[in-house]
């Protein structure tokens, strides 16, 4: 390789070489004989480059190497132009390490929005959250259709079955009662109490509260109106009735009859509390009393006593003075009114 650059090294400085007229005949044999010389160094070099590369050019390859013209001197003092043959052949090493990574460049811009995606499955049910405030009432609809009166209900006094012949249904049966006829203080009504009694907080003995009683009959002041029947101090019974097709019921005292259009439920007497004792109500006792099974016993409580028509404000007639008075129990059925019918107002 050094041998090159000695080589190029005088043939720039002969080209560059311009002898005076004067001196350029005796020197152009003495340059001649140098040229020769070098000429024969080059052809040792290409030998030897073709050697040191393995082979790496062929002799074709060296002959086609670049070829640069230069001007060399002649005999008569001209210069001709003359090849001289420069090579030049760079040496392929082995592939060197891989470079270390360089830096992270800056981040680039956001992409384009993509597509939605598909709608997932269903996630289970949440607990269920608070109930919100009330919402204000919505218009007031229209009136619909009226039913057939949803039924009555009522105790009959005295027995312990309903009428089989009026379309009745027994709810229960037991027994009368009322508060005791010296209280003041208590209920002022009969209640028909059930045989089996449920229970719920309680403390056993009296803690003089309010008291409630068993009813008797009174029938003992020879005005007894149940003739046949040793009632005087027995128990009363009572059976609460339900009338499915007939929503309207009414207690008419000193009648047996209802009027048109109603159905009786029962007839009897009109009952309640002695004059002189604290005030009650008045029911209906059934005609056709019965009594409870071993209540036959003066324990007094509260008294059912026949009513009889005192004349004064009373009007006699039609009533009678002294003479007890009756009563009936009364049911109707109302029609079911037709879709958009009105009702007139009497006039």
């Amino acid at each position: 390789m050094s041998a090159l650059v000695v080589l190029a090294v005088v043939l720039a400085g002969a080209q560059a070489f311009q002898p005076v007229r004067e001196d350029r005949q005796a020197d152009v044999g003495e340059l001649q004989q140098i040229m020769a010389k070098f000429a024969y160094k080059l052809e040792d070099i290409e030998k030897t480059m073709a050697t040191v590369l393995g082979g790496g050019l062929a002799g074709n390859d060296v002959d086609s190497l670049s070829r640069n013209k230069r001007q060399l001197p002649v005999e008569n003092g001209d210069v001709n132009l003359t090849e001289q043959t420069e090579t030049s052949a760079c040496i392929v090493g082995l592939p060197g390490p891989s470079g270390r990574d360089g830096r992270d460049g800056a981040p680039g811009r956001d992409g384009a929005a993509g597509r939605d995606g598909q709608p997932g499955p269903q996630g289970p049910i949440g607990p269920r959250g608070d109930i919100g405030p009330e919402g204000s009432p919505g218009e007031k609809g229209e009136r619909g259709v009226d039913g057939i009166g949803g039924g009555s209900v009522y105790i009959r006094w005295g027995r312990t079955t309903c009428p089989n012949d009026t379309d009745t249904s027994l709810i229960y049966d037991g027994i009368a009662g009322g508060t005791h006829y010296t209280h003041s203080g208590g209920g002022a009504n009969y209640v028909c109490l059930p045989k089996d009694p449920e229970w719920g907080v309680f403390t056993d003995g009296n803690q003089a509260t309010a008291y409630m009683q068993g009813a008797e009959y009174e029938l003992g002041h020879g005005n007894n109106p149940f003739p046949g029947a040793s009632l005087n101090n027995h128990d009363v019974p009572c059976a609460v009735c339900h009338v499915a097709s007939r929503g309207s019921k009414l207690m008419i005292p000193a009648r047996l009859s209802c009027p048109s259009g109603w159905t009786r439920e029962y007839k009897g007497y009109l009952m309640t509390e002695y004059y002189t004792h604290y005030r009650s109500e008045f029911v209906c006792m059934d005609g056709e009393p019965e009594t409870r099974p071993g209540g036959h016993q003066n324990t007094n409580g509260a008294l059912f006593y026949p009513v009889e028509a005192n004349c004064g404000s009373l009007p006699c007639p039609n009533y009678v003075q002294g003479r007890e008075l009756t009563c009936v129990v009364c049911t109707k059925y109302r029609p079911r009114r037709q879709p958009h019918e009105t009702t007139t107002p009497e006039s």
